[in-house]
């Protein structure tokens, strides 16, 4: 088999997403996975990018149904090892906001460097890792680093910041070394403003862009996005206001649509666009993964 084009690693989780009324009330869940490298991988598949996800999974029945899933979603899963000792992380939450994890001492949270042994990273087009690889364990951390550095192709990062994980209290410290290895800055205003001060649109862009990346999109929520390029221009997109059925996701559908664009040779602006597309379908649909069209 083939290299796939983008290489991601990442915790995904089990997830049931009430689709009736608040976590609280609800009494039908929608069953699904949740995790933003593998989320961007199955966006990616669906605009014709080949991508693989590398993680681990609990050797039990929620780490199964993860695994089917997002096989099903064309994602090439021959890199997910199982755990017979620690469970598959659980994602409860709402489509208004509410979230609540069981992901403590996850498989997930055990990955390491060790676990690329057998990965082609040199060859993949791109790599591609979240901050939240980085807080939730330090092995976990030491893999994403590793990850980064053995790429040739094209390193994309999302800071991706959460709350309540091992090392949210310290995100900036561990996350600073994924940003400063990459190329390609993908990620929300308020996680960037918490890696580079309290700025805004292209002056954050900016501030990031002395961390290490020659390219920085920032995703703004309804103020749209915008992407500082790599000869330091500024390019701004404010897309037509959609209905949100669901946003949990829609940054990672924006990711993948912005990577295939660059990867299909489009240019930073082009890119942004084809993001901000992806991102309003996956904002428009319950689950954090979608079928980009």
């Amino acid at each position: 088999m083939r290299t796939p084009d983008v290489i991601a690693l990442g915790e995904t989780m089990l997830s049931l997403v009430a689709v009736d009324g608040p976590l609280t009330e609800s009494r039908t869940l929608h069953v699904t996975f949740g995790g933003a490298e593998a989320n961007t991988c199955a966006g990616l598949v669906r605009l014709g990018v080949s991508a693989a996800w590398v993680s681990r999974l609990g050797a039990d029945v929620a780490g199964r149904h993860v695994h089917e899933a997002i096989d099903g979603c064309g994602v090439d899963v021959r890199w997910v090892r199982w755990d017979p000792d620690r469970p598959t992380g659980l994602m409860l939450r709402d489509t208004r906001g509410t979230v609540v994890y069981y992901r403590g001492g996850s498989a997930a949270s055990a990955l390491g460097p060790g676990d690329l042994d057998a990965v082609p990273v040199e060859e993949a087009r791109a790599v591609l890792v979240t901050g939240v690889t980085a807080l939730i364990g330090p092995d976990p951390q030491r893999a994403a680093i590793a990850l980064l550095d053995r790429a040739t192709g094209l390193r994309v990062v999302d800071p991706n910041i959460r709350p309540g994980l091992w090392g949210s209290d310290r995100a900036k410290e561990l996350i600073a070394p994924l940003v400063e290895r990459a190329d390609v800055l993908l990620g929300g205003e308020r996680e960037l403003a918490e890696l580079a001060g309290d700025l805004s649109g292209a002056a954050l862009a900016h501030a990031c862009r002395a961390f290490g990346p020659r390219e920085v999109a920032v995703k703004r929520g309804e103020r749209g996005a915008g992407v500082l390029d790599e000869e330091g221009e500024w390019h701004e997109l404010v897309p037509e206001r959609v209905h949100d059925v669901d946003p949990v996701g829609a940054g990672d559908a924006f990711n993948a649509g912005y990577v295939a664009a660059r990867l299909n040779g489009a240019p930073p602006h082009d890119a942004l666009v084809q993001g901000a597309r992806c991102g309003a379908e996956a904002a428009g649909t319950v689950g954090d993964a979608i079928a980009v069209r």
